[in-house]
């Protein structure tokens, strides 16, 4: 039997039924009443109400399980039965170049948030560090940024961060790799770490377990590392490596410095999972970027700009190959890992909607792009064309 079969709630007329029954039970002939009667009238309110508390008792009951609970309930069964808690959303990070073009100026020790830049959507990026930019004309500093703005809605594409919110007279800026923020955890993505928690409990050293701590861990001040993509292929000899990715691509740190994030991940690893005889080797998995090159036509009922288009597509296409495993996608029957050239067209679709996509030429990449069994897709640069189209013609 299953749990839906157990937990399965009542109508209104189920309930009403069953009291017109407990009351022939006590010898009331019911059927004498008629319609509209006060009696009648009370059960039929009672009945609606009592059917509505059934619908909570089975919502309860099936939310003490991992496989059925919700949102809120989940996150309940998830910290009090496996002790595992749900990860938080993630601002978007990278790195941006201010470039003194003309040679204006002299910058010298900028603070930390004193540089905010933006792309075409408006979606603000800050400074998270001290940086200098002498009064030079080509002289430019690599400026570590964090979005403003937390989740994966402020994610954006290679060299789409270009205009200034501070004022830095003489210069320009851009990113040259994608920035990539990630939503909370959702549900199922929480049910399956939960469930590869009780890989930790054995002495086997399960790859669950390396999965599981390599995704959960969380540095000194509380804050998790944000590692959202592990492989581990064992050598066949009693070593195993562990390969593991954040959104945007390599885990910085060093193995054995455990003020560093790969240091942290490496040291819960050997410390909660790794069995005697067993030697689990930590990496950071390398990236490779894939350019994407498209020409679009849209129906201008859907209210955006060609800009505000390209710099959504930007978002959800660096959403998109942030999450593609390492390795790639693995099929079956299927030689190897590959990012598909049909997947990339369905996140440039997604942001669109079949109803108000017209055409759409995907003329980069040419084919599905292998990936090897230790690199982690993100996105490289985009070149868009976007055409808005009424009914009239071109807009």
């Amino acid at each position: 039997m299953t749990i839906d079969e157990l937990v399965q709630p009542l109508t209104a007329a189920q309930v009403e039924t069953a009291i017109y029954s407990a009351m022939s039970g006590r010898g009331l002939t019911t059927s004498d009443w008629k319609p509209g009667a006060v009696v009648r009238t009370i059960v039929t309110a009672l009945a609606i109400v009592l059917a509505a508390l059934t619908v909570l008792i089975a919502f309860i009951a099936k939310s003490g399980f991992l496989e059925f609970a919700q949102d809120e309930w989940l996150d309940l069964v998830a910290t009090h039965v496996y002790g595992t808690t749900r990860i938080q959303e993630a601002f978007a990070t990278g790195i941006v170049r201010v470039t003194n073009t003309t040679g204006a100026g002299s910058f010298i020790s900028v603070q930390p948030g004193d540089l905010v830049v933006k792309n075409a959507a408006g979606k603000t990026y800050r400074s998270t560090a001290v940086f200098s930019l002498a009064a030079t004309p080509g002289v430019y500093a690599d400026v570590p940024v964090r979005a403003d703005e937390a989740g994966s809605a402020s994610s954006t594409g290679a060299n789409t961060i270009t205009s200034f919110v501070t004022t830095f007279v003489g210069c320009s800026v851009t990113n040259a790799v994608a920035l990539v923020g990630s939503d909370a955890e959702k549900n199922e993505a929480l049910r399956a770490r939960a469930r590869a928690k009780t890989g930790v409990l054995s002495p086997n050293g399960p790859r669950d377990a390396y999965s599981y701590l390599a995704r959960s861990a969380k540095r000194a001040n509380g804050t998790a590392i944000g590692v959202t993509r592990v492989r581990c292929i064992p050598d066949g000899v009693g070593g195993i490596d562990v390969y593991v990715a954040d959104a945007d691509g390599v885990v910085t740190g060093t193995v054995g410095d455990e003020d560093t994030d790969l240091g942290i991940i490496d040291r819960d690893i050997q410390e909660q999972s790794t069995p005697l005889c067993i030697t689990a080797r930590l990496h950071s998995a390398t990236t490779t970027t894939i350019g994407v090159n498209y020409e679009l036509w849209v129906d201008s009922a859907i209210g955006l700009t060609e800009a505000e288009l390209e710099t959504a597509i930007s978002a959800a296409l660096a959403k998109y190959l942030g999450d593609v495993p390492i390795g790639g996608e693995l099929l079956p029957a299927v030689d190897g890992g590959y990012v598909y050239r049909s997947a990339i067209a369905a996140a440039i679709t997604s942001v669109v909607g079949l109803e108000r996509l017209l055409r759409l030429d995907l003329t980069a990449p040419a084919g599905n792009t292998s990936i090897s069994a230790t690199q982690a897709p993100l996105l490289g640069s985009v070149s868009a064309t976007i055409h808005l189209v009424s009914s009239l013609g071109v807009v």
